[in-house]
């Protein structure tokens, strides 16, 4: 049976980042390590996970959710090419689909943590909705990805922000005058000048002193963890650097880096082939760099 400490999620703030890529790979590396996966698409308004492991027309999957909630998760998971490798399908890409309210979006979590798997891996929606940072949050390991480029890392460093700024919101649940501190989704009634903890904390003294400490016990307990995607260039590892250190500095948090992925003519000729890269070429270099973010992650899990 899966539990949180099993279920990673890998996302991030700004879409082409390769999430997905990233995510495949990840999964088939699990898999072939003799562990029973679960690959779950949860991006319900483009998904296209299934495209990457060959599967054009899935059976079923989340999609079936809106016809009826009594499903039993394991009914929906889907066959794949590569062994200990099961998939669930995300809506699809029809109108409205990745409008799911949020009865289901609860039915959908549940079932996730319900699923018997050794590891179940989330591949997220780009963006700050409530479901994607409510989904990173789900997870045991969050994995943000950012390519090198300054505004990749920016939105990153946000995405990291908007994630902790949800678990903080959960724990003021009920408290309007806190939660409009760190709930920035209707500007007109939020005070949208709290963009750090500092400032976070500095206002609270001011307000209600005793949830300082609930702050910083959630802030030392969140471990994001952090690969840079698209590295080219020695000077593209910077990305990584710069992004623990926005974050350290701002929000008193320190991203785990596990590592780095090379642009590589591998990677993308792997979409096109329909077959994860590791799978084809454990030994290349794209694949060395998946063996070592695996080992970082499971080090980390264990």
């Amino acid at each position: 049976m899966a539990s949180p400490e099993h279920i990673i999620a890998v996302g991030g703030g700004k879409g082409g980042v390769g999430k997905s890529i990233i995510a495949t790979n990840i999964a088939a590396g699990l898999a072939s390590s003799g562990k029973k996966v679960v690959l779950v698409d949860t991006d319900f308004g483009s998904s296209n996970l299934h495209a990457l492991l060959g599967i054009y027309n899935p059976a079923h999957g989340f999609a079936n959710l809106f016809q009826t909630t009594a499903i039993n998760p394991q009914s929906l998971l889907l066959d794949t090419k590569i062994d200990n490798l099961q998939l669930i399908c995300a809506a699809g890409d029809n109108p409205g689909s990745s409008d799911v309210d949020f009865e289901t979006l609860n039915i959908i979590k549940n079932n996730i943590r319900s699923l018997s798997a050794d590891y179940v891996v989330l591949d997220l929606a780009p963006g700050v909705s409530y479901s994607v940072v409510d989904f990173f949050n789900l997870a045991h390991t969050g994995l943000a990805i950012t390519t090198p480029e300054l505004t990749s890392v920016i939105k990153t460093f946000s995405y990291i922000r908007a994630v902790l700024f949800r678990k903080i919101g959960d724990a003021f649940r009920g408290k309007e005058n806190l939660l409009r501190l760190v709930d920035h989704s209707n500007p007109t009634h939020a005070d949208m000048e709290t963009h750090s903890i500092k400032l976070l904390k500095e206002k609270l003294l001011a307000i209600d002193p005793k949830q300082v400490l609930v702050v910083e016990t959630l802030v030392d307990s969140f471990k994001p963890c952090l690969v840079v995607n698209r590295v080219r260039y020695t000077k593209d590892l910077k990305a990584g650097d710069n992004l623990i250190q926005l974050a350290k500095k701002y929000l008193g948090v320190e991203p785990v880096y596990l590592g780095y992925l090379l642009e590589s003519d591998r990677v993308r000729d792997s979409v096109d082939e329909t077959l994860p890269f590791f799978i084809k070429e454990p030994d290349s270099k794209p694949g060395n760099n998946i063996h070592k973010i695996i080992d970082a992650l499971t080090t980390k899990v264990s």
